[in-house]
């Protein structure tokens, strides 16, 4: 953590020290100038020692001791590294506040703030020096090690006996270990994996199988050894040596502890021979321990020997073939509540639970996401307590605290601590940061992406974003099993995911130890401390006692309905997220002094209008006005030059169904001067945007509105410029005004979503040509009778989403053998003219989810509908009776993959009929809802 800071605090001074601060700084004169020389070059040696100290931070790291001096050592790093922020944050607010950039005594107090630093810096070398800190070699590296392995060992233990579920992993696993025992076709060396979360039971799995009787008698030497991320290549060498010896009660070689690695491969080669063998890897966490330690080795004999790695990792895992990866998966609900209550109840007669305390076993149950580990640590606490309800709620409200003060949870803490001390540094910033969210909170990507880069986790990496590099690190935690994906869209891109309940008390304990955040789910408590960043759920206005006079505050993220203190001092404030807070109508204007503040989220709030003030902020990043009350925005708006995400439309039709249900805003003149935007929505044409847009390369996502039949060929040849461009909106001025679009350009190929919102005379040529292109929207196009749009789409080998909302005026749509072979979601809306829906043989082969709505003139159902093998949900909305009872009789009677039929309302009546959980956005059938944003 405290080397994550100071990357941080590095980047910063960095910033500081940037060419555009350079040019302010010619720019003064005389006393102010010599002060800033000597403020300048005390930042650049202050950056220097602490890339110095972050180095040597980046190594402890791995070596995992416990070292009471070493740690009492880098907490006063941290705490120097949080004060050297703060002074650079104040830096920033001073250049930034250009009434009183001038005051000299502003600087000298800068000045000898950095001294100071400076001195502390130079006393903690002379104390490293004095208590000689540094980290030990041998035996502490040892204890480590052995300490790792006594962990695994206890956690192999203690589920055996509950473990539940297990018997096709267990039939599956002896499969891959049998093979090969008698068969020559099968007699190479076999790599298996074994990989879940942390906590699902993949050790004790494997230990179940591994010191069975039929596999002890498979393999003439056995091995079991713990891998960990700290050994070094001779160790981990050693250990098997070791392990395998002793397997087999052989005397251990003399001087193997002094052996190198080239000695140690003779000997195994040796010992080993023609013999069968299996080898655990416990505990896997990086591909290239395998890679570059162990793959050569550990010899392949020809005699059918096993290795099984147990990892976190999906990446580790792959390294087996993907017939021999075994994911574990989590308990069900009900197999938790089952071994839940068989721990708690293990003192009793009878396991089973009693009435009155259901509820309160259900809960609990749930908060153990499945993980067999939780559910047994929280029965083996509850077994010892008194079985009331009052009792048993004490846990669930005060979660947090039991945890870190019971022993019950020591080992569950040790096992998910091991598995958080082994992210890497960048990613351990990233990991804590997600505690910040309610247990019922859903996160978003997106959100939480901007978040990441807004506190200044992630930067710009060469060539690639700050945005790529955080998708890089949510999809590396996804990965590692550390967060859970709860929904992806077709394309397979997470929207939304989750951290386990227990995991979030635990690094949110670890946030507050370290000052990194305090979650507030309780506004009434008091606070006193010194954390940079509260997230506050709150139902009503009061906020804890004591946080308005907290000075270093960097983030304030509100959750619930009360009022935030928008009025406090909070003046180094980086993020304020008050999405979704409606009783805000209004932005007082001390928030327009927040100089540092890099993310203003107002989404689904009532604000109005911004004060032109807005321009003050000129570190903004991410301007959120999505969903709001806002027509138009403040001229100021365009002095945000490091803005990279401006949202700004308004619903104004809640049905979704008339052709403007949401307003965008009036184009500023010097919008496209905003060259960092990322994120443009939703602007209205104009001369100068479509004069300027080709400034704009950086652009990602751009939806444009008020389009007319004159705008589209300059707006057409601005496209051609926007090699990075993601997604493209185009939305037309009138319902039935048509939009020429024959002109012949070159599309950028980075297109991966594309809507049109208008009438179009026809559909445009090189939509085909985007070989990126996944989801396409055709709302309103009203495409001629004649015009058979359906083949300029069906060939793009990427296409997994279809929306079309009076799409076309002719009566029939045929999908062609071999198009649209990889569409998943098919939603027809609005179709009045529709008679006839074709699918041959070969079309839509993946195609899982069908949506057809207010289609009258639909009376049979689709033809060829019985070969989409994969169809699982079927949605019917206002459509004719005689429809819909042929197509449910039709597919209910021979449709066997068919999960379910929802039919929402069917003449002026609300009615179900459903084979099962049905997965749909009823909100919004073009997609374009506060979800997905």
């Amino acid at each position: 953590m405290a080397e994550t800071l100071i990357l941080i605090l590095t980047e910063k001074i960095a910033s500081a020290l940037a060419d555009q601060l350079e040019k302010q700084f010619d720019s003064l004169y005389g006393l102010q100038q010599e002060l800033l020389t000597q403020v300048r070059g005390r930042m650049s040696q202050i950056k220097m020692e602490f890339e110095v100290i972050k180095g040597f931070l980046i190594y402890i790291g791995t070596r995992k001791e416990n070292n009471e001096i070493l740690d009492a050592w880098v907490k006063e790093v941290r705490e120097l590294a949080f004060e050297a922020e703060t002074i650079m944050d104040h830096y920033t607010y001073i250049w930034a506040d250009q009434r009183h950039s001038s005051n000299v005594s502003r600087w000298y107090h800068i000045n000898n703030q950095l001294q100071e630093i400076s001195n502390r810096l130079h006393r903690l070398g002379e104390m490293k020096q004095q208590y000689d800190i540094k980290t030990t070699k041998g035996s502490q590296s040892k204890i480590a090690i052995e300490r790792h392995q006594d962990l695994t060992r206890s956690s192999r233990v203690i589920d055996e006996e509950t473990i539940l579920g297990t018997e096709e992993y267990e039939k599956d696993l002896k499969s891959w270990l049998k093979g090969g025992q008698t068969d020559v076709a099968h007699s190479k060396r076999i790599l298996i994996s074994v990989s879940g979360p942390v906590g699902i039971g993949k050790t004790t799995l494997v230990s179940k199988v591994y010191r069975s009787t039929m596999i002890r008698e498979s393999f003439g030497c056995r091995a079991w050894v713990n891998v960990s991320r700290t050994y070094k290549v001779e160790d981990l060498h050693r250990r098997i040596v070791r392990e395998l010896f002793k397997g087999q009660k052989g005397e251990i070689p003399q001087r193997l502890d002094t052996m190198d690695s080239t000695e140690l491969k003779k000997i195994l080669d040796e010992f080993l021979g023609n013999m069968r063998y299996l080898i655990v890897l416990d505990d896997m966490r990086d591909q290239n321990v395998w890679k570059e330690k162990l793959e050569n080795f550990i010899p392949d004999n020809n005699c059918g020997s096993r290795i099984i790695m147990t990892t976190q990792s999906v990446h580790v895992a792959s390294l087996a073939g993907e017939d021999r990866i075994m994911q574990v998966k989590k308990l069900g609900e009900q197999d938790a509540l089952y071994l839940f209550c068989r721990k708690a109840f293990q003192r009793h007669d009878t396991e089973e639970c009693p009435t009155e305390l259901m509820e309160q076993a259900r809960n609990i149950s749930k908060m153990c996401d499945g993980l067999p580990l939780a559910v047994v640590s929280m029965g083996n606490y509850l077994s010892l307590r008194e079985k009331t309800i009052l009792e048993w709620k004490k846990l669930e409200e005060d979660l947090n605290w039991i945890l870190n003060n019971n022993v019950d949870f020591d080992l569950m803490k040790s096992v998910l601590k091991l598995s958080f001390d082994s992210l890497p540094g960048y990613l351990k910033t990233c990991f804590l940061y997600c505690g910040i969210f309610p247990d019922s909170h859903l996160i978003k990507r997106k959100r939480l992406i901007r978040l990441w880069i807004a506190e200044g986790f992630i930067q710009d990496r060469g060539r690639r974003t700050a945005e790529d590099v955080a998708e890089d690190n949510l999809h590396e935690l996804i990965k590692r099993n550390m967060l859970e994906v709860q929904d992806t869209n077709d394309s397979g891109r997470v929207r939304t995911c989750k951290i386990s309940a227990i995991m979030r008390q635990l690094i949110i304990s670890k946030s507050e130890q370290e000052d990194f955040y305090v979650v507030f789910e309780d506004a009434e408590k008091s606070y006193e401390g010194n954390a940079r960043r509260f997230s506050v759920k709150s139902s009503n206005n009061s906020i804890p006692f004591g946080i308005s006079s907290i000075q270093n505050l960097r983030s304030w993220i509100h959750f619930g309905t009360g009022e935030p203190p928008l009025q406090s001092g909070f003046k180094l404030l980086r993020v304020l997220d008050l999405q979704g807070v409606p009783l805000i109508k209004g932005l007082p204007k001390e928030i327009f002094n927040l100089f540092n503040l890099h993310y203003l989220g107002l989404r689904n709030t009532s604000i109005k209008r911004l004060s032109t003030s807005i321009k003050r902020l000129v570190n903004l990043q991410t301007l959120d006005l999505a969903f709001t009350n806002i027509k138009e925005l403040p001229d100021g708006i365009v002095k945000l030059r490091r803005l990279r995400h401006l949202f700004v439309y308004k619903i104004v039709d809640r049905t979704y169904q008339s052709f403007c249900y949401f307003l965008g805003f009036p184009a500023l003149r010097g919008i496209c001067d905003l060259k960092e935007l990322h994120t443009l929505q939703s602007v209205e044409v104009s001369k100068d945007i479509l004069r300027n847009l080709k400034k704009m390369s950086q652009l990602r996502s751009f939806r444009i509105m008020k389009v007319r039949a004159e705008h589209y060929s300059d707006l057409s040849k601005a496209i051609e410029t926007m090699v990075n461009l993601r997604r493209l909106d185009i939305v037309g001025a009138k319902s039935d005004e048509a939009l020429d679009m024959t002109c012949e350009i070159v599309p950028p190929q980075s297109l991966e979503k594309l809507t049109f919102r208008a009438k179009l005379m026809t559909l445009p040529t090189w939509i085909s040509s985007l070989r990126n292109l996944a989801w396409v929207r055709l709302c309103w196009c009203s495409l001629p009778p004649e015009q058979d749009f359906l083949p300029s789409l069906g060939g793009l080998h990427s296409l997994v989403f279809l929306l079309l909302i009076n799409a076309h005026n002719g009566s029939e749509l045929s999908f062609k053998n071999g198009s649209f072979l990889r569409l998943k979601d098919l939603r027809i809306v609005d179709m009045k003219n529709l008679k006839e829906i074709k699918v041959e043989s070969g079309a839509l082969n993946e195609l899982r989810h069908l949506n057809l709505v207010r289609c009258e003139g639909l009376t049979n159902a689709p033809k060829g509908i019985l070969s989409l093998k994969n169809l699982e949900n079927v949605h019917l909305e206002n459509m004719k009776r005689e429809f819909v009872d042929q197509l449910w009789q039709t597919e209910s009677d021979n449709h066997p993959m068919l999960r379910a039929v929802n039919i929402v309302r069917q003449d002026s009546k609300w009615e179900l009929k459903s084979l099962g959980k049905f997965r749909s956005n009823l909100m919004g059938y073009d997609d374009q809802n506060p979800e997905n944003s």
